[in-house]
């Protein structure tokens, strides 16, 4: 789900509690990492041509860990704010020429740069949390 998150309202904090669950705890935060740093994005999915309009500009998104998922912020002209929540359970992460992100059939394309370097250990630890949470998934649906 793509929401402007620009200002948040209780109605946008719901659904993104609902979706993704709710930030975590600070000690929790600590030992894994809460987001990440930024990172240029590269390329993107129609999805997001209604709110990310080409420009010559970079753009920049950064992923934040949730209990239940991910919460990508893209900063778009004008300090306006897009976020993509997306539930582990329907993540998919790739590493090639890019660094990409996909769910549902959208997704975003991020340079493996030095941003991405800097990334590499929040990367692996969502990874990780991606996969505790998949065998806590699948262990309660047999």
């Amino acid at each position: 789900m793509i929401l402007n998150t620009t200002y948040l309202d209780q109605e946008k904090e719901r659904i993104i509690d609902e979706l993704v669950g709710s930030k975590l705890s600070f000690w929790k935060s600590i030992t894994i990492g809460r987001g990440s740093h930024r990172m240029i994005l590269d390329e993107y999915s129609n999805e997001f041509i209604k709110f990310l309009k080409p420009t010559s500009n970079l753009l920049y998104g950064n992923i934040e860990i949730r209990e239940k998922g991910i919460f990508i912020r893209i900063a778009i002209k004008n300090y306006e704010t897009i976020s993509w929540l997306i539930p582990y359970y329907k993540l998919s992460i790739f590493k090639s020429k890019h660094f990409s992100i996909h769910s549902d059939g959208s997704f975003l394309k991020f340079r493996r740069d030095s941003k991405y370097t800097m990334n590499l250990k929040f990367i692996k630890n969502l990874l990780n949390l991606k996969a505790q949470y998949s065998r806590i998934y699948h262990l309660n649906d047999a």
